[in-house]
């Protein structure tokens, strides 16, 4: 049997430990030892493969080889997947895995981190007694504290054309550089994106088009990986901007998204905010009440997006009279004028006092300089940084991420539960 990705079983257990390692041999030692405790899966490959096996399987624990014929080149390599294990896998218990006739590799496992070490020549005793000892301690351990989550904006176009999109991936890029500055990274080169945008609003794509990315891992595909979601596979999977924009489209094939569940896309957005300081979705146009309903109680922050055209005003009252039916609280909302020019016609504040929604901000109309950037491949922040339309993106994510809303830090199933008040209009 080829090594790659061997499996090695004794029982039909529900536990599934990974051992990265080429020695076959070692392979099957260790499955021996662990007999009726689960299936141990072999990883041969590179430190990718590795971090693409973790993301598929989930596994209980890690076996890093730290044997490897002995050899001062190998074990470094193995220090070095370790530590990379250790940092983007940190809730996966480690265990080096050798043989004490070369200690240089149990030296080397310390060194890199790794607590617990099986020395197979001690034979399975060993390997089920270190295994046990592992589990055993895991489970004592108290549940680690929450990490810390991002906001979750949702952006609702009140019609196709307003201008939802560009200002989706305007406040993107600002949100990954206003987060990036107050935060720097740990680590020297570290360009971790911080933002998140869902492009699900119609037309399909805009936001991708306008950050010039292209995208296979959509969002019907991550709701199927739902489970194996953790930072490496966003890492990897997850198409990201130059800007450092994180980009989950629509599917190309609408019909994939039949497949979807409410929950499931509730629950992706909520994982999102795990490894994004803000996450934008954009559903500008969308038509599915049911998600758009949760993504507003849901959210952190429910902007509505209109411009002053008959058109969009008439969309505006019909969108409120809909969340009104489906009861949308009125102080969930908040009103964004895009394209403003008080020449136009009705000015913010009486559009704001007519519908009765809370005036967040207006955008100047700039359809001059947003179209000349659009066509040169760049966001107008890219060429124009004081332009007055970027003044007006900065000043919401100062807005967004420089303050802390207590009313809204409870449990994310709170979060997502109907709310029974009538919105207000």
């Amino acid at each position: 049997m080829n090594a790659r990705n061997q499996e090695f079983s004794g029982s039909t257990g529900l536990d599934q430990f990974l051992f990265c390692s080429q020695d076959t041999e070692a392979a099957r030692q260790l499955a021996i030892g662990l007999e009726d405790l689960g299936v141990l899966v072999q990883e041969p490959g590179s430190a990718a493969d590795v971090a693409l096996r973790v993301a598929t399987l989930a596994p209980r624990l890690i076996f890093v080889d730290f044997a490897r014929g002995g050899s001062a080149e190998q074990i470094a390599v193995s220090v070095d997947l370790a530590q990379a294990l250790t940092r983007n896998s940190p809730g996966v218990p480690l265990i080096a895995v050798g043989n004490m006739a070369h200690p240089g590799g149990a030296i080397a496992a310390i060194r890199a981190g790794v607590r617990e070490f099986i020395d197979l020549s001690a034979g399975p005793a060993e390997v089920r007694g270190v295994v046990g000892r592992v589990i055993e301690t895991a489970a004592r351990e108290p549940a680690p504290a929450p990490a810390a989550r991002g906001k979750l904006v949702a952006l609702l176009g009140v019609r196709a054309g307003v201008g939802t999109s560009t200002l989706a991936v305007h406040l993107g890029a600002a949100a990954h550089a206003y987060c990036s500055q107050a935060h720097p990274p740990t680590t020297p080169g570290e360009t971790r994106s911080r933002a998140a945008l869902l492009d699900l609003g119609q037309p399909v794509g805009d936001g991708q088009l306008y950050l010039n990315v292209a995208s296979e891992f959509h969002f019907a595909e991550a709701v199927r990986n739902l489970r194996r979601l953790d930072e490496t596979l966003v890492r990897s999977a997850l198409a990201r901007s130059s800007h450092c924009v994180t980009v989950v489209p629509l599917p190309r094939d609408l019909g994939e998204m039949r497949s979807v569940s409410l929950s499931d896309s509730m629950a992706l957005m909520d994982r999102l905010r795990m490894y994004f300081d803000v996450v934008f979705a954009d559903v500008g146009g969308l038509s599915n009440p049911d998600f758009i309903d949760n993504l507003v109680n849901g959210a952190d922050e429910a902007w509505l997006i209109t411009d002053q055209s008959v058109g969009a005003l008439v969309s505006l009252a019909d969108l409120l009279r809909e969340l009104d039916t489906r009861g949308i609280r009125s102080d969930r909302l908040r009103l964004i004028v895009n394209r403003y020019d008080e020449r136009y016609g009705m000015t913010a504040d009486q559009i704001s006092e007519r519908f009765g929604v809370r005036l967040l901000v207006t955008l100047p109309d700039r359809i001059l300089p947003l179209m000349s950037s659009t066509n040169q491949g760049k966001l107008l922040s890219e060429v124009a940084e004081r332009d007055p339309y970027v003044r007006g993106v900065n000043y919401l994510i100062d807005k967004l991420v420089s303050t802390r809303q207590p009313k809204n830090e409870m449990n994310w199933v709170t979060r997502w539960l109907p709310q029974n008040k009538k919105a207000h209009v």
